[in-house]
């Protein structure tokens, strides 16, 4: 397994449902939004009930200050650089920030392809890529938008190497399969 920048005849994404398989936008931003939604209002609350001044509502306000623009741009940066990209000759993972190096994956070395769903998931219909490889390595790539149509894009690519690979090979006849044969 090659791992780098996309090298290729032609390193082009197919047209159409084949291509870039993105993250959710909304899958990514939920939990960030859940996170910084709970200590404001946890604070707006403190405030409205005369407690503004006290530890807890500090506490609030040093994640919403300082915690809040982090979770917003670790969201941001997940968006942009996850992706699962089908070519015609492997599949390009992207797992996102803060790994910037795609993993090349030729179909040939996967083993299994599952899809995981946690809450948020089931809420915005995403999931996490699960690529089992036959070198005994895991690759994940989490909050994939459309995971099932994913996993049947690249089951069908598995489907065609194979055939291929299939066609390709011509049984070599020794003079003792020969000899086996004829009597």
């Amino acid at each position: 397994m090659r791992f780098g920048r996309m090298r290729g005849e032609n390193d082009n994404l197919d047209v159409g449902a084949e291509g870039a398989f993105l993250p959710s936008t909304v899958s990514v931003l939920l939990p960030a939004a859940v996170i910084l939604g709970g200590y404001g209002l946890t604070y707006a609350w403190l405030a409205l009930a005369g407690r503004g001044d006290g530890a807890l509502a500090r506490l609030c306000l040093i994640v919403l200050s300082l915690g809040g623009p982090f979770l917003i741009a670790h969201a941001v940066l997940r968006r942009f650089t996850a992706r699962v990209d089908v070519m015609s000759h492997a599949v390009f993972v992207h797992t996102g920030f803060p790994r910037s190096e795609p993993y090349e994956i030729p179909y040939a070395l996967i083993r299994r392809l599952t899809s995981s769903r946690g809450p948020v998931g089931r809420l915005t219909g995403s999931g996490m890529l699960v690529f089992e490889l036959s070198t005994r390595q895991t690759i994940c790539v989490a909050d994939i938008a459309r995971p099932s149509q994913a996993i049947s894009v690249i089951g069908r690519r598995i489907e065609e190497v194979a055939e291929r690979r299939l066609d390709t090979e011509i049984p070599v006849k020794t003079t003792l399969s020969a000899a086996i044969i004829a009597s």
